[in-house]
């Protein structure tokens, strides 16, 4: 089987084998995901400890409390959670198109399929750094 990218750039090896690559490196995707959205609950949990904390302290410690401008806390909620979600939607739509490419391996029966150049270049980046292992 010969995977060509839009380039023309191609790869020959059997399906089944690529078919387990794919599988792999959807794997990794969820794995990433998972990591990313541990990341975001602990950011979430930090930031309700800290609003419990504060909300306990009395009037006159809370005028003496530091506590953030609201500006600051807006940054650090964009930086650590809308970011971080972008990033996982970008991951999904990875996980489609390998998806995609799976399902068109395992059902046609032609002697070559187009895939993205991003999706070639990390079969090879997977091929490299199982060569290595």
């Amino acid at each position: 089987m010969i995977l060509r990218d839009e380039w023309n750039r191609h790869l020959d090896l059997a399906s089944t084998e690529i078919i387990i690559m794919l599988k792999q490196l959807k794997g990794k995707k969820e794995m990433e995901i998972e990591q990313i959205k541990e990341k975001i609950r602990k950011y979430e949990d930090k930031r309700r400890a800290e609003e419990a904390f504060y909300q306990s302290l009395s009037p006159i410690r809370k005028l003496f409390a530091s506590r953030q401008p609201s500006h600051h806390q807006a940054v650090e909620y964009i930086v650590h959670v809308k970011e971080r979600l972008k990033q996982i939607e970008r991951i999904r739509l990875r996980i489609y198109e390998l998806n995609g490419a799976i399902r068109r391996l395992q059902e046609e029966n032609a002697d070559y399929i187009e895939i993205s150049s991003t999706l070639l270049d990390e079969i090879l980046l997977s091929l490299r750094e199982g060569n290595r292992a």
